[in-house]
């Protein structure tokens, strides 16, 4: 889970690299960009949700 991931502060590029929707195996042209949407996205849902802060610009990390 996304939030377990953010236990420690993050960027989008350490959550694109995580690989939340697709398996580490799976390459194919589209992957990355399916990635870094979720990527960006994911974060600004869960700030709104009260679940995540920005703790620098681009640095995410679990809300305490």
């Amino acid at each position: 889970m996304l939030l377990a991931f953010l236990r420690e502060p993050c960027t989008v590029e350490d959550i694109v690299g995580h690989r939340r929707v697709h398996r580490p195996h799976v390459e194919a042209p589209q992957v990355e960009p399916v990635e870094r949407r979720t990527a960006t996205r994911r974060p600004d849902r869960l700030i709104h949700a009260g679940l995540v802060t920005e703790v620098e610009h681009g640095l995410f990390r679990t809300a305490h």
